[in-house]
């Protein structure tokens, strides 16, 4: 079993696959978030192949302070809350970048259409140091395509985005995060994610073509219950 932490990814936007021959959809709306809407994956370590555990989200209230959701997994708990659906305003996204964003930070943005591309910047304020550091995203949404994953095969809109999580300090450079993610709109939430961090450590330069790693994961949905 690796030690290597993992960290749940957002569900709500949150292997190569072959494009399924599929027609182009029309666009794909917000979801309508209902407290015990739920989602359990496994998490994979891509570095050894490995499972590493079950992640398990639940929305757990509604209303005008925001969507929260609860990622368990034994003993941890980790909250998000979304100001919308797709739209994270605060929470964690790995280890070194957790607290508030201002704005909200747009990880999947609403309505979903193939070909869609978006880029913001937002500031982040660290719960810890109450630093305030800056964020950027770029995304793309591209096509439809068949997922199977431990729950069953779901047709899906897949989601690229690429993230900046302003971490850096003095010895190491801002950690890149490009999330892959499949969304199925009959569920609510995506069908899987695939991870893949990268940094560079000042002492040893930056070359752009060999970064040092951090997370890369793999996470698939086993269960689902959405109202």
């Amino acid at each position: 079993m690796s030690s290597r932490p993992h960290f749940p990814f957002r569900h709500l936007v949150a292997a190569a696959l072959v494009a399924a021959s599929l027609p182009a959809a029309a666009q794909v709306a917000a979801p309508a978030l209902k407290v015990g809407d739920t989602w359990t994956y496994r998490a994979i370590d891509n570095f050894n192949k490995q499972e590493t555990g079950t992640w398990t989200h639940e929305v757990t209230s509604t209303g005008p302070g925001g969507i929260r959701v609860a990622m368990r997994s034994g003993a941890k708990t980790i909250e998000d809350v979304y100001s919308a659906p797709g739209e994270l305003a605060s929470g964690v996204l790995n280890d070194r970048a957790q607290g508030s964003m201002e704005p909200a930070f747009q990880l999947a943005p609403f309505p979903l259409v193939e070909g869609k591309s978006w880029s913001q910047k937002v500031v982040r304020v660290d719960p810890a140091t109450k630093e305030r550091r800056e964020m950027q995203v770029n995304g793309h949404v591209r096509g439809w395509e068949m997922v199977k994953v431990p729950a069953g095969e779901f047709k899906a809109i897949r989601i690229e985005r690429t993230m900046y999580l302003g971490d850096y300090d003095v010895f190491r450079s801002i950690t890149m995060r490009a999330e892959t993610e499949w969304y199925a709109p009959e569920l609510k939430g995506a069908v899987k994610l695939v991870v893949f961090e990268g940094f560079c450590e000042k002492r040893f330069g930056c070359p752009p073509s060999f970064p040092m790693p951090g997370e890369r994961s793999t996470f698939e949905l086993t269960g689902y219950k959405a109202n």
